[in-house]
């Protein structure tokens, strides 16, 4: 029997891959184009399409690499054994004569090694085509999200317009007018970058007016390219130090993200995360899982992000 035959396909054979790589990169670069011109329309950050981005990224990545490893298992196999499928010998003579005496030496002992455990081998590489596929597949699929997303997106583009001419674009204050500073007086929670759009002071005070005090809210970091960055964001902790909060703070953070959810035509809401979840007002609604940041923090499980317009 050839070897042709008895090897799994090839890379990006149909019947292996569900779709070909180049074709999954075309489809993503028009999709990167949509995504770029709704961040731009809706105010950037849409942080569900940007995860759901990533997520397809990484798994494109993982799909090629895989099928790097295919390619280069089964090319070998197929270079050292041919002859022993092929002739049912091993015919060392042309090996050595056509490189160095120690590669030949080493490759002889491959194929006498593979020729004696064919079974096993074919097995191994059987196992690499099913990964490749499996990733390929996983790929396709984080794609078909992003493109989910988008369209979810753009078919509120005409009620995110209304909201967006709404609640105009705001700013925070270097040099504060007389009674307007950028912060918060007044608060009953201690808070972390005491500085932010008055929008954001408006829905921070209106949270922790109705549920504080909290350990503690966190806003202004500096240098943060997202909503933390430009004063449009505040995280309302319900423990510390990294550490899953209580049954009972879980239970009032589910009361606090319910509230800004409540509440957010009123205090122009941009979106709120909570439990590894984002409730975005600009998409269709409803709460979305979010992709696994790897911590407590990350995922949201120990605060109550809240970003406005």
């Amino acid at each position: 029997m050839g070897l042709s035959v008895a090897l799994p396909p090839v890379s990006g054979s149909a019947a292996r891959l569900p779709q070909e790589p180049q074709d999954l990169k075309k489809k993503y670069a028009e999709l990167q184009k949509r995504a770029a011109k709704l961040s731009k329309e809706y105010r950037g950050e849409l942080v569900t399409l940007e995860e759901t981005k990533k997520a397809a990224e990484r798994a494109a990545a993982d799909a090629a690499r895989t099928d790097r490893e295919y390619d280069a298992a089964r090319a070998d196999i197929a270079r050292l054994a041919s002859t022993a499928y092929m002739t049912g010998r091993l015919d060392i003579v042309p090996m050595i004569s056509s490189a160095e005496p120690g590669t030949a030496v080493h490759d002889a002992a491959v194929v006498e090694h593979i020729s004696r455990n064919n079974g096993r081998r074919l097995q191994a590489l059987q196992a690499l085509n099913a990964k490749a596929a499996e990733s390929q597949a996983t790929a396709a699929k984080k794609l078909d999200a992003v493109k989910k997303e988008i369209e979810d997106l753009e078919g509120q583009r005409s009620r995110v317009k209304k909201l967006l001419a709404k609640y105009k674009p705001e700013v925070t204050r270097t040099q504060a007018p007389a009674g307007r500073p950028d912060g918060v007086s007044g608060s009953k929670s201690p808070i972390a970058g005491n500085s932010m759009t008055a929008r954001m002071r408006t829905a921070l005070l209106a949270i922790d007016g109705n549920f504080g005090p909290f350990p503690s809210i966190g806003c202004s970091r500096p240098g943060d390219p997202q909503d933390h960055g430009s004063g449009r964001a505040c995280d309302f902790m319900e423990s510390t130090g990294g550490q899953m909060p209580s049954a009972s703070a879980q239970a009032h953070g589910d009361r606090v993200a319910q509230y800004v959810i409540d509440n957010a035509s009123r205090l122009g809401i941009k979106y709120v995360i909570w439990k590894q979840r984002i409730y975005d007002m600009r998409s269709s609604g409803g709460w979305r899982q979010m992709e696994d940041r790897g911590s407590v923090t990350q995922n949201h499980y120990d605060h109550v992000h809240v970003s406005v317009l």
